[in-house]
C-alpha cells in the first residue's frame, strides 16, 4: 500500500520519538472516538513503545480504551490532528490521547490520571 505524500512525511515527523525502539507486536484494532464505554482514545503506532507504555498502564490500570493506528488509518491520522488543533495543543508526536475530551500530547501516566479524576 503506498501512503499519500503528506501522510508518509507526517508519519516520519511521528517517528522521532519512537525511531530507535524495534517494532512491537499489533495492538488492538481502530476503535470508535471517546465514549461512555471507553472515555480514552489513543492515537498511535505500533511500533512506538510510548504508544504501547500508553496502552499498558491504561489496561493495568483496567481504564478502557480504543486505539487508532495513525500509521495505517489516513482517517485516524487526520481526527488525531483536528482533535490537536481543537484543543489548542502544539506540537507533534505520537501518542496522543483523547481522554474525555481533554486532549494529552505524550504519555505522561499522572496527566491521564488527572484527565481521568476531572
Amino acid at each position: 500500500m503506498r501512503l499519500p505524500v503528506r501522510l508518509a512525511l507526517a508519519l516520519m515527523a511521528l517517528a522521532l520519538g519512537c525511531a530507535s525502539q524495534p517494532p512491537l507486536p499489533p495492538l488492538a484494532p481502530a476503535g470508535p472516538p471517546v465514549s461512555a464505554e471507553a472515555p480514552v482514545v489513543v492515537y498511535g503506532a505500533s511500533w512506538c513503545r510510548h504508544t504501547r507504555a500508553a496502552m499498558d498502564w491504561l489496561d493495568a490500570h483496567g481504564v478502557p480504551s480504543r486505539y487508532r493506528n495513525v500509521e495505517t488509518d489516513a482517517a485516524a491520522y487526520d481526527d488525531m490532528n483536528n482533535r490537536l488543533t481543537e484543543g489548542r495543543v502544539r506540537g507533534s508526536g505520537i501518542p496522543v490521547l483523547d481522554v474525555r475530551g481533554r486532549v494529552l500530547l505524550g504519555f505522561h501516566a499522572e496527566e491521564v490520571e488527572r484527565a481521568l479524576r476531572d
